[in-house]
């Protein structure tokens, strides 16, 4: 019952400090699906900024490290194509346009920093906004099916790496029925 009372509590505060983005643009308009990281990837941010596979999937890789520490400081977001992914933004890098200003470019990834896409955020007379980065022509996307399995395989590592921190937080001869 404890157990239940603190994850009600965290699913509240993850609830509560998450940022809403939405695909304005009709980005994802075939529906949810992520892009695959292959050489013929690559992402604009309004159209100044591109980045390819390799950066992106270093930026996954760094987003990963700041979320498998204690203390991470990204913030949560729940994205449109994926309603049901807690997904983590993660600052990528920034550009200049003459008629905002300074733009900040961020990319989504999940729990175990699997990358669904980017975007940028910029101030405006009313607040912050934000835009989807683009992915440009050639870009290739997971089918639905693809992606379950990805999905599931990605939930099957988490859960082994799991099982592993709990082996070796009990320790080689402390198994569970051995005998204290």
């Amino acid at each position: 019952m404890k157990f239940l009372s603190i994850a009600t509590m965290a699913l509240f505060v993850v609830m509560s400090a998450s940022i809403h983005i939405t695909d304005e643009g009709q980005i994802f308009s075939n529906g949810a699906r992520r892009p695959v990281l292959n050489s013929n990837f690559r992402m604009s941010c309004l159209q100044n900024s591109i980045y390819d596979e390799t950066e992106i999937t270093d930026f996954a890789a760094k987003a990963y490290q700041e979320l498998e520490r204690s203390v991470s400081n990204l913030d949560r977001h729940k994205f449109d194509p994926f309603p049901n992914e807690l997904l983590y933004a993660y600052h990528i890098g920034r550009s200049q346009m003459s008629t905002f200003g300074e733009y900040q470019h961020y990319i989504i990834i999940n729990f175990v920093g699997n990358f669904f896409a980017g975007f940028s955020c910029y101030n405006t007379r009313n607040g912050w906004a934000t835009t989807l980065c683009r992915f440009v022509e050639g870009t290739q996307f997971y089918s639905p099916a693809s992606y379950r399995r990805l999905y599931l395989a990605t939930l099957l590592r988490v859960a082994l790496n799991l099982i592993n921190m709990i082996h070796i937080l009990v320790g080689p001869n402390r198994g569970f029925c051995s005998g204290y």
